[in-house]
């Protein structure tokens, strides 16, 4: 790789030259730059040797500056104003000023129970945000370490080389449909194991939380349909007898405007934890740090 022509070169030097050049006087630059005036002459000198060009060239009582530093000087000010705003403390967020589009990779729960309400949020305090919401799948912990994807929201638990918070943890519910025989028996772990059941998993079927509870029980349970989204098996459920068991909030929004009926586990089954992803890269942008927090909110019950 080719030298730089700034390698070496003292920042302050360049500062004082712009000063020079702005000024076209070593007295009035040495003040503006809080300098004395042999300090700047001394600059001046330095930056002759520099640019191998004299810069300012006495002329009577002035200093007229050279063909070279009449080129050289809006360049000059500008670069200084840009890595001036380059390295300024960054101005507080304001959301409202946001226009870009923020990509989350989220699993179907998430997706109903984090972006929707963060999709209003957004609407009342950074309104000109667009929200792509893509499927988690496997490739997402690569996509968001890439900056493909802005951040994830998934199962909570340790990724490689992305950090994590935790958003919510959700409790199990099962749901059926209204008038189903189940609900004419007495609840319990037999009964519920007994039955037909449905499995949300975009990837096929994965043993979870509730088959582990059985297990505890010596029970086992048929899975006898494997859905990618909540909507397509609670919708199954309100027509027939199988039995989903799935987050609370998701259950409560289905029955609302499907023939349901909620129920408690008849067994103990771990909690549903939910955790937002994202890598180092994402880790000091004030607006993606601003939606965690608004995320985290939300699974708070807070929005």
């Amino acid at each position: 790789m080719p030298k730089s022509p700034l390698a070496g070169v003292d920042a302050n030097l360049l500062v004082a030259l712009g000063a020079l050049l702005s000024e076209e006087n070593v007295g009035r630059a040495a003040r503006s730059v809080g300098l004395s005036a042999s300090a700047m002459s001394h600059t001046l000198s330095r930056a002759r040797e520099l640019l191998n060009d004299p810069i300012l060239i006495r002329t009577g009582r002035r200093m007229t500056p050279t063909a070279r530093a009449r080129s050289l000087a809006p360049v000059l000010t500008e670069a200084l104003a840009l890595l001036g705003r380059a390295i300024a403390t960054p101005e507080p967020l304001d959301p409202a000023a946001e226009r870009r589009t923020l990509t989350v990779a989220a699993t179907d729960f998430s997706n109903e129970a984090v972006c929707a309400p963060l999709r209003k949020v957004l609407d009342q305090q950074a309104p000109a945000v667009d929200l792509v919401v893509l499927p988690f799948a496997a490739t997402s912990p690569g996509e968001i370490a890439a900056g493909q994807v802005d951040m994830g929201l998934a199962a909570f638990g340790k990724i490689r080389s992305l950090h994590s918070r935790e958003v919510l943890r959700e409790p199990f519910v099962c749901i059926l449909r209204k008038g189903h025989p189940a609900l004419r028996k007495r609840w319990t772990a037999p009964v519920f194991a007994g039955l037909s059941h449905i499995l949300i998993s975009p990837r096929g079927r994965v043993p979870g939380a509730v088959d582990r509870a059985l297990a505890t029980r010596r029970l086992r349970r048929r899975v006898v349909y494997v859905s990618p989204t909540f909507h397509t098996a609670a919708g199954l459920v309100a027509t027939s007898d199988l039995v989903l068991t799935c987050g609370a909030r998701s259950a409560h929004a289905a029955a609302r405007t499907l023939p349901l009926v909620i129920l408690d586990p008849p067994l103990r089954v771990r909690e549903n934890a939910l955790g937002v992803f994202w890598h180092e890269r994402q880790a000091h942008d004030p607006f993606l740090a601003w939606v965690r927090d608004r995320s985290v909110e939300i699974g708070a019950g807070a929005p």
